[in-house]
């Protein structure tokens, strides 16, 4: 079994796909997909269809839904196949729910979290070219916002906000192993790109700064400082933090000792929240 969730929802058994067209189904199958290997309760599954208030034929609901579901696997068996049938195989009824069991599936997020370990081994002998072109590998495997064409409701948004903040801890730990190699040139103009995505993080104008400044533009990295600062006051009505007010001194005294004081990498862990 293949499934996709960073970005639209994609699953598939011997090159058909198994999506259901019905949305709430949908979103059932996707939750299961994040939970491949652990039940999801139904009151789970009630919880994301309907919030707080499901139906009375809720529970009825949900067991069409996984219906659904099993048909659409079944559907992708060979013609005239002997072998049980797909869905009993992999999608089971739990006491309190159902599990999608597929110890052989091959799913975006766990190879992203397979290969954030292996950047993290990588980089534990002091191998940062490999950790940085491994998370370079992970990250490609993202498509999109996690699972971009569904309208996900509270347990699902979780899940998205989860796995967005794994996409960022690996793209901060990537960022600040370049850095740490000097490779400063070539990555302002991403750090840029960002920014402009993003322009309240303070992680990412600090990371922009360190490698203008080394660089040679310690203009543009006292510049970028001033805009960030003009920006956080506006928008939000806050100052830099004292650990980006320090970066921004360090420059304007040409303090190249600074060094990697400021390049405290980002959490690893593939579920850690990324800030600091």
């Amino acid at each position: 079994m293949i499934a996709k969730v960073l970005g639209p929802l994609r699953a598939s058994l011997d090159d058909v796909s198994i999506v259901p067209t019905a949305p709430m189904a949908r979103r059932v199958l996707a939750l299961l997909v994040l939970d491949q290997g652990r039940v999801v309760r139904i009151g789970t599954i009630e919880r994301e269809l309907w919030g707080a208030n499901p139906p009375r034929s809720a529970a009825t609901s949900v067991q069409n839904q996984v219906m659904r579901i099993r048909r659409a696997m079944d559907g992708s068996a060979p013609t005239g196949t002997t072998r049980p049938t797909v869905a009993r195989d992999l999608l089971a009824t739990e006491p309190t729910g159902y599990r999608l069991d597929a110890p052989d599936g091959q799913f975006d997020i766990e190879h992203y979290r397979l290969l954030v370990g292996q950047a993290e081994q990588a980089e534990g002998v002091g191998q940062l070219t490999r950790a940085s072109a491994v998370l370079k590998s992970a990250l490609a495997l993202w498509r999109d916002t996690p699972l971009s064409d569904l309208a996900t409701g509270s347990v699902l948004q979780a899940h998205v906000l989860r796995l967005e903040e794994e996409k960022r801890s690996g793209l901060l730990h990537r960022i600040s192993l370049d850095l740490r190699m000097r490779r400063h040139s070539e990555i302002i103009g991403e750090l840029r790109e960002l920014t402009g995505l993003d322009p309240y993080d303070e992680l990412l104008h600090e990371y922009l700064m360190f490698a203008l400044y080394f660089s040679g533009r310690r203009n543009d990295a006292l510049s970028s400082y001033q805009g960030f600062r003009t920006a956080l006051a506006e928008g939000v009505g806050l100052e830099p933090s004292p650990r980006l007010r320090e970066l921004q001194q360090a420059i304007l005294m040409a303090d190249d000792s600074l060094g990697d004081a400021f390049l405290d990498p980002a959490p690893l862990d593939a579920g850690s929240a990324a800030a600091r």
